[in-house]
């Protein structure tokens, strides 16, 4: 599992907390069995790559870019555009009233068109043309629902591996918990924390808040989850509902360098942030439908050696801001329409 995927891993553990409710007075209504229903039904609610099976094509739209290797200036040219297809399945592995174990499945294939690019004696992965990359990821999460400070909390621990069509590459995994600071009738905050058990991560450690507020007398509602999104949506018919705003995210892969003097395996990060609008639409119990189109902002993009730090990158390029879009699909047998 690449960067981008480990980060959704992550953000699973901020997005059971909000779902915990209390009554007026304070006191902790559901069960353990209830709380565990009622985390799962939010993570999917809120994070579609957590459900059954999912689906979702991606593209970006022509830039220009700039280029520096080890420091100095390398190629410049145009991005015509990049396409991204991701497919994902979570599988149900054990279950009892306070643990939960699950197992995921991940492909995702990444291709990027180039023009105008200055032919050089070393070659990255900017060439003319179409480059492509396929990368899988297999992992293994443990969830455990318990209470701390009298508030409900939840541990979460992951394993992963992961690598492309040339073979495994790497072992990581993550640890972290998330439990409520504030929980009323329409605001609720929670407070976690994530520990990376990966050398290559920037930040191996940082705190996660959430802050949902739904106004007085309104449909609007506010999402806002650090460092992952922050959106104003409100439901639309009785099976839609409307976003806008801005999310961030990533696009990461391995690749493959046959050059003298440089290694046999790098890793590109692109770190990105898109603002603009999000439907989705429930066309039955089971199938729901999104789309995502707007305005994309990049952030960071790095290559370094597998393993190594991001920050000893010896690669990195400047892309200016494009528009993109996203389709997805995804089917939850077991889920039912959300009440």
């Amino acid at each position: 599992m690449n960067k981008p995927t480990l980060l959704i891993v992550a953000f699973l553990i901020t997005a059971f907390a909000p779902v915990f409710s209390q009554d007026r007075e304070g006191t902790q209504q559901q069960s353990t069995d209830s709380l565990q229903q009622k985390a799962t039904q939010g993570i999917k609610e809120k994070f579609p790559r957590t459900r059954i099976l999912n689906f979702e094509y991606g593209q970006s739209l022509s830039r220009d870019f700039t280029s520096e290797l080890f420091e100095e200036g390398f190629q410049d040219g145009e991005i015509k555009t990049q396409r991204n297809f991701n497919a994902s399945a979570n599988i149900p592995i054990y279950k009892t009233r306070k643990w939960g174990v699950m197992g995921s499945l991940n492909y995702q294939f990444s291709e990027f068109e180039f023009d105008d690019i200055e032919t050089t004696g070393i070659s990255v992965f900017e060439q003319n043309g179409i480059v492509n990359f396929h990368n899988f990821s297999v992992a293994v999460s443990s969830t455990y629902f318990s209470t701390l400070f009298k508030k409900p909390v939840i541990y979460n621990a992951s394993l992963i591996v992961d690598g492309n069509d040339e073979g495994v590459e790497r072992l990581k995994g993550l640890a972290g918990l998330s439990f409520i600071l504030k929980r009323t009738e329409r605001t609720t905050i929670t407070l976690g924390a994530i520990v990376f058990i990966d050398p290559t991560s920037q930040i191996p450690f940082f705190p996660t808040f959430t802050y949902n507020h739904r106004f007085k007398n309104s449909k609007w509602e506010v999402d806002f989850i650090l460092p992952q999104r922050l959106l104003l949506r409100r439901p639309i018919g009785e099976n839609g509902r409307f976003s806008i705003g801005s999310t961030f995210g990533s696009t990461g892969f391995y690749v493959n360098v046959d050059s003298p003097g440089f290694a046999d395996v790098f890793e590109y990060s692109q770190l990105e942030i898109k603002s603009g609008i999000i439907y989705e639409h429930r066309f039955s119990n089971y199938l729901i439908g999104t789309f995502q189109g707007g305005l994309q902002n990049f952030i960071s993009n790095r290559l370094t050696e597998k393993g190594e730090p991001t920050s000893d990158f010896i690669y990195k390029n400047e892309q200016e801001a494009t528009g993109c879009f996203q389709v997805g699909f995804s089917i939850d047998p077991f889920a039912g329409k959300k009440k």
